[in-house]
């Protein structure tokens, strides 16, 4: 396996985040999304390598998640108990745990 990002020239990954809080509204469709995306493009994190916005995504799902989110949760419960529970309660979902468990692509 390797990282997408690592594959090509733009160290762009796999996936793009769309920042919600960046959007006007609620959109609730498929359409809506888009339009309020064609409006606010800024709301778009592609997460390039060495970029502001740089970011690793992980799905729940993903065989390796539980123990990253673990991990994750372990190392800010010290400044933020509230929020290391949240992340514990994902962890319970996630990886050999979820339904949907698969190896990384």
């Amino acid at each position: 396996m390797q990282l997408d990002r690592n594959l090509n020239p733009t160290g762009k990954g796999k996936y793009a985040v769309i920042n919600l809080r960046k959007l006007p509204g609620d959109p609730r469709t498929a359409a809506e999304l888009v339009a309020a995306i064609l409006a606010n493009p800024e709301c778009v994190e592609f997460g390039a390598v060495g970029q502001p916005d740089e970011f690793w995504l992980l799905k729940l799902k993903d065989k390796y998640a539980k123990p990253a989110l673990e991990a994750y949760a372990a190392a800010v419960g010290y400044e933020d108990p509230e929020y290391a529970d949240a992340v514990w309660e994902l962890s319970r979902r996630a990886g050999k745990s979820s339904p949907f468990c698969k190896n990384p692509d």
